[in-house]
């Protein structure tokens, strides 16, 4: 059961309607008692029935930048939300508005996108239509009463599928004296059948199948009566051309000789004319090349090139004369490199001996220090032992200081000696050096007077190649001038002494030809009007046969589409929904106290297709709905939903009737009564209207809006 309504910013609305299961709204015009029923519409299905579907639509209900509306039940509560949002396009600048729905769900089961929480709401609400205007449904014509019954209660059958269709459609369609009398007739029949059972897909039911067929059958009588209307045009104008059109054929084997003689005469004439053409050119082409040949001789023979290259010859001798002969640096660099690595073996004997001396006055220093530290370490130790301070040394070495002063100026004399010899043999040593180094000088002054030579070689050598390539040019200029002579004298003696072939008077051989093709183009217009005349004959023949077989076809579909339609498989169906619907209308009306019978008519006595009901009186007569009163109008369509509702079996059992305006106090009196009697079967029951009399209404809860009293404050009546 759903227990409360919730609306924010709709129609100029934000409240929260209490609903206790049976709920009576009034209120003047204006308070909001529709809208309590749209958003309940709204909030179930996601559009406001036979009003709004698209967001867009929906949004117009809106009051601001926002709406929503919710219900909630005893143990699931929901909202769906609307909010307006506006884009500006950076690059046009252009302003686009959008209404964008959420959804929130409670409580959650993980759904994370609009999709999936309107799933869930399905699975918990149901999304079965339960809203009906009174007033609306009054001024509905038979026809969508019908339709709107059939909306709410869709058709399913038991005893109907494809199968039962289509041997319905051959057993009425296909008798077996039809395809004896009227074999194209028969095979059109069965095809058109074939192809309407194809609209019939796998999955659809027996309302689906037959509707998609009952379409389908639709256009293809439309499409074959246009083209039977077509064929019978063309018939009409056949039989008027017959007498214009009498020499069809009279004459166009001889045109189309004389047109074929013409052809060839002119495939003749082109080829010669082609061929002397050619001619033509080749013969305008070898005199063209003559005079241009004549004109380059012409041109090479005035084109002056100096021959002589005397002057060439001996700037080259003289060049060649200048050049210096080379340097023998090998030659020159041998003695001195000799020389270089004796003074090199030298310097190294004579480092070898400064070496040696230098070893001799470090081995001499090193005694000299040796002593004095001994001397001065018996000085220290004073009696001891030199091995050992412990040990006692009563040894005298106050000679000992003599002994090594003698030793150190021995020292001191050799010292002398070796430094004397190291002084000259460095002054021997230096002077290998120096030696060394002047010819390393020498050898920098051989290369340089080399490399100076070979430069002044390499220039020289340059400037004579530069002249001798100068002299090789002018010798192939001259070359080129006689060879080019000759093979254009060659050419000219050839093209001079070749014979020309004989062509024919080419303008004689045009004119001919444009007068051969303006006589076939006049044939070929001769022969296309008299085959296009022919074949116009041809087609109006087959316009005939086609005008047969559209007659067939327009015939087949509009026997398929009644077999189809009312008077057919969809009558039978109707009436098939319609007793059960019938026979719960009259049960619920029983539980309302009113025992009357309910009837259905959906054909007329003349087989005309109609759909009319109401209920049969104390007397026994039959009362359409139109002619009962207002009250008996409105208990008989509460008996009706109640049918619908309970045959639908939806998630939430909702019946919701507005615009009870027209009800007096005594029929209204009536409808709540009644409805008292059929509560048990569903979850919820709201009426509304601008109802301002009084009424008892025990076990409902009635809001008047009119006080301002909202639904959550309201008390039962």
């Amino acid at each position: 059961m759903i227990t409360e309504i919730i609306i924010k910013n709709m129609k100029d609305q934000t409240i929260t309607q209490k609903l206790t299961g049976k709920n009576i709204i009034i209120g003047r015009n204006g308070t909001g008692k529709t809208t309590r029923i749209q958003a309940l519409g709204l909030a179930m299905l996601g559009n406001v029935p036979g009003q709004a579907k698209t967001s867009a639509a929906i949004f117009k209900f809106a009051t601001g930048d926002e709406m929503a509306v919710g219900l909630k039940t005893s143990h699931f509560e929901f909202t769906r939300s609307f909010a307006k949002e506006e884009k500006l396009n950076s690059k046009s600048g252009e302003r686009t508005v959008s209404v964008k729905e959420s959804v929130a769900v409670s409580p959650g089961k993980g759904e994370r996108t609009v999709t999936q929480k309107k799933e869930r709401i399905l699975q918990e609400i149901g999304n079965f239509p339960v809203a009906m205007d009174f007033n609306e449904f009054l001024k509905l014509s038979d026809a969508k009463r019908r339709d709107f019954i059939y909306s709410l209660s869709p058709i399913e059958s038991s005893s109907w599928d494809k199968k039962i269709l289509m041997n319905y459609l051959h057993e009425k369609m296909l008798p077996v004296e039809l395809e004896g009398m009227n074999e194209d007739l028969y095979a059109i029949t069965k095809e058109l059948i074939e192809k309407a059972l194809n609209e019939y897909k796998n999955g659809l039911d027996i309302h689906e199948g037959l509707q998609s067929m009952l379409d389908w059958t639709a256009g293809e009588l439309t499409y074959w009566n246009r083209k039977k209307t077509d064929s019978q045009g063309a018939v009409r104008q056949m039989s008027e051309m017959k007498n214009q059109l009498l020499e069809t054929d009279r004459n166009i084997a001889e045109t189309k000789k004389e047109l074929d003689e013409l052809q060839v005469n002119l495939i003749e004439i082109e080829k010669k004319i082609s061929a002397d053409t050619e001619k033509k050119r080749s013969i305008d082409h070898r005199f063209e090349r003559i005079n241009a040949i004549k004109d380059e001789i012409k041109r090479i023979k005035e084109t002056e090139i100096q021959a002589d290259t005397e002057k060439l010859d001996k700037e080259i001798a003289s060049l060649t004369a200048s050049i210096p002969l080379a340097v023998n640096v090998n030659g020159k660099l041998e003695p001195v490199n000799k020389q270089i690595a004796d003074l090199h073996s030298q310097s190294f004997e004579q480092q070898q001996k400064v070496h040696q001396i230098r070893e001799q006055v470090m081995n001499i220093q090193a005694n000299v220090q040796t002593l004095d530290s001994t001397l001065r370490r018996v000085g220290e130790m004073g009696g001891m032992c030199v091995i050992s301070p412990m040990i006692s040394c009563p040894k005298d070495f106050t000679g000992f200081d003599d002994y090594i002063e003698g030793k150190k100026q021995q020292a001191a004399v050799a010292l002398q000696k070796l430094n004397e010899e190291q002084a000259k043999e460095d002054v021997v040593l230096g002077t290998l050096k120096t030696k060394a180094a002047e010819l390393e000088n020498e050898k920098a002054v051989i290369f340089t007077e080399a490399q100076k030579v070979q430069f002044q070689r390499e220039e020289i050598a340059e400037k004579v190649k530069a002249k001798e390539a100068e002299r090789l040019h002018i010798l192939s200029l001259i070359e080129r001038k006689e060879n080019k002579l000759q093979s254009l004298n060659e050419e000219l003696e050839k093209l001079t002494n070749q014979k020309s072939e004989p062509i024919g008077d080419l303008s004689i051989m045009i004119k001919q030809s444009e007068g051969t093709k303006a006589r076939i183009a006049e044939l070929k217009e001769q022969v296309e009007e008299k085959e296009k005349s022919k074949q116009t004959l041809i087609l109006m023949n087959e316009n005939v046969l086609q005008n047969n077989e559209a007659e067939y076809k327009a015939g087949a579909a509009k026997s398929l589409q009644e077999n189809l339609g009312p008077k057919g498989v969809q009558g039978e169906l109707v009436k098939e929904i319609l007793e059960p619907i019938r026979m719960q209308i009259e049960e619920n009306l029983k539980l309302m106290n009113l025992n009357h019978a309910p009837y259905f008519e959906t054909e007329s006595e003349t087989g005309k297709e109609l759909f009319e009901f109401g209920w049969t009186n104390e007397k026994g007569h039959r009362v359409n709905f139109d002619a009962l009163s207002t009250g008996q109008q409105t208990l008989y369509l509460a008996a009706m939903m109640m049918t619908i509702i309970d045959r639908a079996q939806p998630k939430l059992k909702i019946l919701a009737m507005d615009n009870l305006n027209h009800l007096d106090k005594y029929n209204f009196q009536l409808l709540i009564n009644g409805l008292n009697g059929l509560a048990h079967k569903v979850d919820n029951i709201i009426l509304a209207g601008a109802l301002e009399y009084e009424f008892e209404a025990h076990g409902w809860q009635v809001d008047d809006l009119s006080k301002g009293v909202e639904s959550d404050d309201a008390e039962p009546a």
